[in-house]
């Protein structure tokens, strides 16, 4: 049976991060919100998390958050924004300064990128 790394995302409290859907900052909290709804707020940094998942398929979309680009269904680019639509079909927003750095991920992943 294979076990599946964990990684610790605040206390006591572990988790896969396929798991994951996204991360949010909250000063000095970090809301995680899980695949099946599920939201937790726990006292981590989002900087701390965002090293603990860097080997994983995470990006820092903006300062405040953090997502699984597993679950990134698109993006969406408007000259210099750029969107990210995830499974749930939410929009996330991306920095202006983190958008060429997601489109080549997004071309690694398979993540389809509309251009307006």
């Amino acid at each position: 049976m294979k076990v599946e790394n964990k990684v610790r995302i605040g206390g006591h409290l572990f988790a896969r991060p396929k798991e994951l859907l996204k991360l949010e900052a909250r000063e000095n909290y970090t809301q995680i919100y899980f695949r099946n709804g599920k939201e937790v707020l726990v006292a981590t940094t989002i900087g701390l998390l965002a090293e603990r998942l860097s080997m994983y398929d995470f990006y820092r979309t903006d300062r405040g958050a953090l997502v699984n680009l597993n679950c990134v269904k698109s993006l969406y680019k408007d000259g210099r924004k750029m969107r990210a639509k995830l499974i749930t079909n939410e929009m996330m927003k991306v920095s202006k300064r983190r958008v060429n750095a997601l489109i080549d991920l997004s071309k690694k992943q398979n993540i389809r990128l509309e251009v307006r």
